[in-house]
């Protein structure tokens, strides 16, 4: 198949300045340069709109919105031209590897020069839509995993809230787990071994199910255990804390909390994962530029306490909703492992 411009598949345009909030109505999503940071009561982009970060970082990341949306000016929207099937072209974007051709270092930024000089298949419209639907259906299950797990996580965190509403007493956090301070040397570090640092950590969001492997790992870090809670202890505001469910190593702006009983975890891992004990460790944390959290600080912190026989039927609804959420993750790495397999003979025509 002959190759042409990009530029004889799409059209380019940049977004547009973020608008004010406008009112409690803001149905959709507003896309920066590294994807959705949040809402609009009005949209500038239609359906199946491809949204390509334009500066920072993250220039060249590449988004695809099945809904009406607005992109701003941080970012390029791409509008696939009649007879180009529009998830297709998000696919043919991604395959490009678009952030190497950045300019610029101190603020890197992707132009529409280049973006409508590369060159790129001419794919009949047919093929176009059967790799459009078989990447499609696979990251369209990735999603449902996704969404799982934020479910799972809402549910822990409002029968959280249900139970320390109704608690009578409390207890301090570290009568509920205590740190795993064990500290490896780089040099006794697996390569192969899972690695978890803050940017692995969602915010406000209690599975980890991320990492990296540890090949790359120069210096010391902290041992930890399936089971464990892992707390952000570097400007705790960000509010990153989640269950890990593997063994590995974590960077040490991570705080390692065990669980003093197996039926403490579920209790353990939503009250530090709590609004309230974020809150607490964001005024408590000791810095100006870079604030961290110590472990004391957060040691004799209060929290709900239902009782030690309610905490443990809490510990017991949580363990299946964890246990699910952790075969969702694994079963998204399979598929994102087969899609970008399958992604550049796909998007070639192949």
């Amino acid at each position: 198949m002959a190759d042409v411009p990009l530029a004889d598949l799409v059209d380019l345009a940049n977004g547009r300045a973020r608008p004010s909030p406008d009112g409690a109505y803001r149905p959709y999503r507003t896309y920066g340069s590294n994807g959705v940071i949040g809402t609009s009561g009005r949209f500038n982009a239609d359906a199946g709109t491809i949204v390509v970060g334009r500066v920072g970082t993250y220039c060249g990341t590449v988004h695809y919105s099945p809904d009406r949306c607005w992109v701003t000016d941080n970012a390029i929207i791409v509008t696939p031209k009649d007879g180009v099937n529009p998830r297709y072209v998000h696919y043919l974007l991604k395959s490009l590897d678009l952030n190497r051709y950045r300019m610029g270092s101190g603020q890197p930024l992707l132009t529409h020069a280049t973006l409508n000089g590369l060159r790129v298949p001419r794919v009949p419209r047919a093929r176009q839509d059967r790799a459009a639907c078989v990447l499609g259906a696979l990251d369209d299950k990735i999603a449902v995993n996704d969404r799982l797990a934020g479910l799972a996580d809402e549910l822990v965190r409002a029968r959280y809230d249900a139970a320390a509403a109704a608690a009578a007493s409390s207890v301090r956090i570290d009568a509920l787990g205590t740190p795993n301070r064990e500290a490896v040397p780089a040099s006794r570090i697996d390569a192969a071994a899972p690695y978890i640092a803050l940017e692995h950590v969602p915010r406000r969001h209690m599975w980890l199910t991320t990492w990296t492997d540890a090949a790359g790992v120069r210096s010391g870090k902290a041992r930890f255990a399936a089971g464990d809670v892992l707390f952000g202890k570097l400007r705790p505001y960000f509010h990153k804390v989640g269950l890990a469910f593997v063994d590995g190593v974590a960077s040490t702006d991570i705080l390692v909390v065990r669980p003093a009983a197996d039926g403490y975890r579920g209790w353990l891992l939503a009250a530090l994962s709590s609004d309230a004990v974020v809150a607490h460790a964001a005024a408590v944390s000791d810095g100006t530029r870079m604030p961290r959290a110590a472990w004391p600080d957060l040691a004799r912190h209060p929290v709900p306490w239902p009782g030690e026989a309610a905490a443990r039927r809490f510990t017991a609804a949580v363990e299946p909703l964890a246990r699910r959420v952790e075969a969702a993750a694994a079963e998204a790495r399979a598929l994102a492992a087969l899609r970008d397999t399958l992604l550049p003979g796909l998007v070639a025509g192949r």
